[in-house]
């Protein structure tokens, strides 16, 4: 259903992109701006900054940026018109719709078909829970676990009976699309294609909720020694395992307030620490923590602790996690429960001040890498060489110098080898691991600004900034015709909008992204509102002066290439292929100057 224009303005007008923005990134005020880690990119020194006067925001690492739809759709990756129900939402507003085409419809109806129908399964499983006679066993099952009925009905836990057509037989009841059925993940067809049977079958269900509270899929557990021990949802329009960890939707406020967040592998070690008062947890669904995951997190503390069985899997998982959260700069701890407990078993059997007591003691990353090392090679001549071969590659991915040469010094005392040499070592495998970044998924690349063709004079951006603060210098620009004389076509049709969005400083910014259509030109827009023009005295002065500058290289530019061109008509030896190319030396000339 297509949104109609004014139902847009209205949502953007009700909406507080800090209000927004802070339910997903620690913001802290500076000046006039908020700043915080960017969610889009790793880094460890805020640059991500929020304008609450002009609605918008804008990382200066990655120059992600735009007003608050913008945010919301980048940030839960979704589109314009889902980013827009989600805002209508949270603050109570209905949304009269328009016929969309039949494409946007599709997706649209497909994950609201599908959040729909989860919310009927998730009451399905909770009542043959419920049910004295189908859900005994189930029942008896959490109890032997201890969990609280208090927990079993805040996380809406539920059993799914030991039929094959239990949720089949809800999805005809319902008049179910196939099609819907199928994307949902909660059957599966007949190997003979003459119908359908359940995934689920005679498990313990834990609805997956999103951070929006809707549910996004399910995880089922058997209640003996059959395998697979879990089973979770497929990926789906409104399901992706790289994005949603369990629990987070509780916990949000309680990480928040305590700027830390324990990450744990299974439902019920969740489930236990929460019930216990440990609500500052989430768990991983049992799969591979993912950058996306990280970066979710970043948003509600600012260290993390990673909880791990002691066994070999938990150890393999906790090494695997770890050069995630190095590479996003985490202050990311490890702990490994002694005796081969889980959380689970470890809360249960010590409590909640003991847990919390072990946790002060967790490892940084590089003692624990260390420590496993120590335990796998030894301290013979030949183990400290397969250390510090190993350790190399850990400290190398440490991008702040005075963290890693801490380490250095550390691990050079722990070996009895010389500092520098271990200096040396790392140095090698740093300068390695930056000369293959490219290739490298989880590091973004970098643009070389010697591959960039050159397109406009930089004061062109630098008049548009300026129209942007100060709107009573649009008449200016308008009198002067500056924005004709532009060369970068991106930024003359922006200065068009610009100057049509009408002269009101407390709108302007709002009213020209609302209009912009592309996510690069939002960017463009929220990068040019946010510079910082302390320092200037005469506005007028300076616009002006900018103004002529860019008028008068756009005309003498014209009267070389017209001159030229003319010789050319006549006859005369002109290189017309360098000729084609003056007019990009030129602006490359006074861009340089």
């Amino acid at each position: 259903m297509l949104i109609p224009e004014e139902k847009i303005a209205e949502i953007l007008a009700a909406s507080d992109i800090f209000d927004v923005v802070s339910e997903a990134v620690i913001l802290k005020k500076s000046g006039r701006n908020f700043f915080g880690l960017c969610p889009f990119h790793s880094e460890k020194s805020p640059s991500f900054s929020v304008n609450p006067d002009k609605q918008i925001f804008h990382c200066f690492g990655c120059s992600a940026g735009g007003n608050v739809m913008s945010f919301v759709m980048k940030y839960h990756g979704i589109s314009f018109p889902e980013a827009a129900r989600m805002l209508a939402r949270k603050y109570n507003i209905v949304i009269d719709t328009q016929k969309m085409n039949p494409e946007q419809r599709k997706a649209v109806q497909a994950r609201e078909s599908l959040f729909r129908l989860n919310k009927k399964v998730m009451q399905e499983y909770t009542g043959f829970l419920n049910d004295q006679l189908k859900g005994d066993c189930a029942r008896q099952y959490l109890e032997r676990r201890g969990t609280s009925k208090q927990i079993i009905e805040q996380f809406q836990l539920g059993y799914s009976p030991d039929a094959w057509d239990a949720i089949v037989n809800l999805l005809k009841k319902e008049k179910v699309a196939k099609g819907v059925a199928v994307n949902s993940g909660l059957v599966l067809e007949k190997k003979q294609k003459n119908g359908f049977y359940d995934r689920f079958r005679n498990r313990l269900m834990f609805p997956i909720f999103d951070i929006n509270m809707q549910v996004a899929g399910f995880g089922g557990r058997v209640m003996d020694d059959s395998m697979p021990k879990y089973m979770n949802s497929p990926e789906t329009p409104v399901y992706s395992k790289s994005r949603i960890l369990y629990g987070l939707h509780a916990a949000k406020q309680a990480c928040r307030r305590q700027g830390q967040v324990f990450i744990v592998e299974g439902y019920f070690d969740f489930l236990s620490l929460y019930q216990h008062g440990i609500k500052n947890s989430v768990a991983s669904l049992g799969t591979a923590l993912t950058r996306e995951h990280v970066r979710i997190l970043k948003g509600y503390a600012t260290t993390m602790t990673l909880v791990f069985d002691s066994d070999e899997a938990g150890i393999k998982a906790a090494k695997r996690s770890i050069d995630i959260f190095v590479r996003e700069g985490i202050d990311i701890r490890i702990l490994v429960l002694p005796g081969n407990n889980d959380p689970d078993s470890y809360v249960m059997a010590h409590g909640r001040d003991a847990f919390l007591a072990l946790a002060d003691t967790a490892k940084t990353v590089m003692q624990f890498l260390l420590q496993l090392a120590l335990d796998t090679h030894g301290t013979s001549v030949e183990g400290r060489i397969k250390i510090l071969d190993e350790m190399k590659q850990h400290l190398a991915m440490i991008h702040d110098y005075a963290v890693r040469s801490i380490y250095v010094r550390e691990l050079a005392e722990t070996l009895n080898i010389d500092e520098k040499a271990v200096l040396e070592k790392v140095r090698d495998a740093y300068e390695k691991q930056a000369n293959s970044q490219v290739s490298d998924p989880l590091i973004p690349k970098i643009d070389d600004p010697s591959q960039s063709a050159l397109e406009s004079d930089p004061r062109e951006k630098q008049i548009l900034s300026m129209m942007l603060h100060w709107p009573e210098l649009i008449p200016v620009a308008v009198e002067k015709k500056v924005v004709s004389s532009f060369y970068s076509q991106q930024l003359k049709q922006l200065g068009c909008l610009i100057i049509d969005s009408g002269t009101d400083p407390q709108n302007i910014v709002g009213a020209v992204m609302a209009r912009v259509e592309t996510d690069e030109d939002r960017q463009l827009i929220a990068s040019m509102a946010m510079e910082d023009y302390t320092g200037v005295q005469d506005t007028v002065e300076t616009f002006t002066i900018l103004s002529n500058r860019v008028i008068k290289i756009k005309n003498k530019t014209d009267r070389v290439i017209v001159s030229e061109l003319t010789k050319a008509k006549e006859g005369c030896d002109v290189d017309v292929m360098a000729l084609l190319k003056l007019k990009q030396q030129q602006i490359q000339q006074f861009h340089n100057s």
